[in-house]
């Protein structure tokens, strides 16, 4: 039992972040505990040797209450860690995710993916069948316009033979009636 729970708090510590140097959070803790100390190191008169010894007579530096404070914050960032990491196991453990999430949201297999899939297959096809019917008509509108050309063509030659028969036959009535006439 309790070599499980050091296995467990080994893993557990060997998967969280790096946590700040324990001597640079004493540091820090000190600074602010006491900032007096380093006040007074500015403030007296005399040489750094003089400094020193009246900032420590002055001011009583609290070594162990600094140390504890230290302890305690690495005991509350620890316990919040382990505590989360429980917490998202203890979730993650409990039940399964079908049941987490809702009977209505399970599925076994989705309905309307297979429709949209058929349904695209259908366009596809369709798709497929309009350009075929696209290529065909091009064709057929190509070949009516080449026929309509050509029978425009027979058209303006057929007029154009029409109009020279007209004045031929313009010419010979009038000859024939000159002809009548004399």
């Amino acid at each position: 039992m309790l070599s499980k729970f050091f296995k467990s708090t080994l893993v557990f510590n060997r998967a969280q972040n790096q946590a700040p140097n324990f001597f640079l959070v004493y540091f820090l803790i000190a600074l602010i505990w006491h900032n007096n100390f380093f006040m007074s190191l500015v403030v007296a008169d005399g040489s750094l040797s003089d400094k020193f010894t009246s900032a420590l007579t002055e001011h009583s530096f609290q070594y162990g209450v600094v140390l504890c404070l230290t302890l305690l914050f690495y005991i509350l960032r620890l316990s919040f860690l382990y505590f989360v990491n429980k917490t998202d196991e203890f979730i993650e453990a409990d039940e399964p995710i079908e049941t987490k999430i809702g009977s209505d949201q399970v599925f076994t297999e989705n309905k309307d993916v297979v429709r949209l899939l058929a349904l695209l297959d259908e366009t596809k096809a369709e798709l497929a069948k309009v350009k075929v019917r696209e290529v065909t008509a091009q064709k057929d509108k190509t070949a009516t316009i080449s026929k309509m050309l050509a029978a425009q063509a027979e058209l303006d030659i057929a007029l154009a033979d029409i109009t020279i028969l007209s004045k031929s036959n313009e010419e010979l009535r009038s000859k024939l009636s000159e002809c009548k006439v004399t």
